[in-house]
């Protein structure tokens, strides 16, 4: 007997061919599913940290990674946010820094202007004082004046002292000399 295996041949080589192509089909399925995932969950993500770099090295640190994901970009993106935060914090305190060491240079250079008039009304108040002789009214004039243009003199020590941003000194004070003066 025999028999033909064309036939048998034809439909071998065609279930070969629909299982190549079959085959084919599926790794390009898959590549286009490994495609979108990768691009969805690390280009995309990883460009926006790209960006959002960008952003903070112009200056621009209020710009904020929206993420909602729970896994490392996610956690990265959430982290980014907090540096900027802290960042944009810090360079509100330099700026204040900053402004307080322009008044401290402003306060050096009035309190120096002050200090020289005082100097002249000082001396030349002591010098009238020491020349009233018995004349009380006249002293206690002069001694006023002598002794506010002392207190105006230390308020200015005070301002320069500000300036310098010196360490505090503590010493031991008269609690009453400090209630009547003021």
């Amino acid at each position: 007997i025999s028999v033909s295996l064309n036939e048998v041949d034809k439909l071998t080589t065609k279930s070969s061919m629909n299982m190549i192509l079959y085959a084919l089909l599926a790794v390009i399925i898959m590549a286009i599913a490994l495609r979108w995932a990768v691009k969805n969950l690390i280009q995309i993500p990883v460009r926006n940290l790209v960006k959002a770099t960008n952003y903070i090295a112009i200056g621009n640190l209020n710009h904020r990674i929206e993420s909602n994901r729970k896994d490392e970009l996610g956690i990265l993106g959430n982290s980014f946010d907090n540096m900027t935060k802290k960042l944009s914090e810090m360079r509100m305190q330099l700026v204040q820094s900053d402004k307080l060491a322009s008044m401290g240079k402003l306060a050096a250079g009035v309190a120096h202007e002050i200090n020289n008039p005082l100097t002249g009304v000082l001396t030349y108040s002591s010098f009238l004082l020491k020349r009233a002789g018995d004349n009380d009214e006249l002293k206690d004039d002069l001694e006023v004046i002598v002794r506010e243009t002392k207190r105006s003199r230390e308020i200015v020590k005070g301002l320069l002292d500000f300036a310098r941003q010196s360490t505090p000194k503590k010493g031991k004070s008269n609690i009453n000399e400090i209630i009547n003066n003021a």
